[in-house]
């Protein structure tokens, strides 16, 4: 799904843009890197690495859910903290999300315009 607040080779995505408002709307999250992969290019980089492009964003949704474990594969958001990861929303809070959210519900949050509102989460 490329419809997150943050686009790979987009020139930025404006805030009125966001019509699902700011505090429902996934900004940022803790990056997964599965056990003994810190400091691996292709999966453990920074967003300017010029080596590898992609190996720094992750994508929310149906086909991408959090990371369960530390030994999970896949460029998915997910943490070091038991059970859960935390996000950055627009509005600029930090909040924790179980690791067990509906990947559904995810992609909710992740989406900046589908027009639902993610709730229960």
């Amino acid at each position: 799904m490329s419809d997150g607040a943050f686009q790979l080779g987009s020139l930025g995505v404006r805030l009125i843009d966001i019509t699902d408002g700011l505090s429902s709307t996934i900004f940022a999250g803790e990056k997964h890197v599965q056990m003994g992969q810190f400091g691996v290019g292709w999966n453990d980089c920074s967003q300017y690495n010029g080596d590898y492009v992609v190996c720094a964003t992750r994508a929310a949704g149906p086909d991408y859910p959090l990371a369960l474990t530390p030994r999970d594969v896949g460029w998915r958001f997910g943490s070091y903290h038991w059970g859960l990861t935390q996000f950055v929303f627009g509005d600029g809070s930090v909040r924790p999300l179980s690791n067990g959210i509906n990947p559904v519900t995810l992609g909710l949050l992740a989406s900046i315009n589908d027009g639902q509102r993610a709730t229960d989460y």
